[in-house]
């Protein structure tokens, strides 16, 4: 990494984000069933938006940040849906 510039290291940034979310996705589905995969499809998808809002914000770009993050409340609105009915 002390080689590479600021600009290449964005994608590897986004690259991880997603790795960590999917990792989760993989414990949890290993231990569930139908309405539980859907659930753990649902946070994997809710902590990769996270992140990527989180990553826009250290970068000062809004677009980066609030898009991102209005897709991980709407996402978790529809786990709880999902989860209360």
């Amino acid at each position: 990494m002390r080689s590479s510039t600021e600009a290449s290291r964005v994608p590897s940034q986004y690259a991880l984000a997603r790795s960590a979310a999917l990792v989760v996705v993989a414990a949890v589905s290993i231990l569930s069933a139908s309405t539980e995969f859907a659930a753990s499809a649902a946070i994997a998808m809710i902590a990769v938006q996270s992140f990527d809002a989180v990553i826009g914000g250290l970068r000062a770009d809004r677009v980066k940040t609030f898009g991102p993050a209005f897709t991980a409340l709407a996402n978790a609105v529809a786990l709880v849906w999902l989860l209360t009915s």
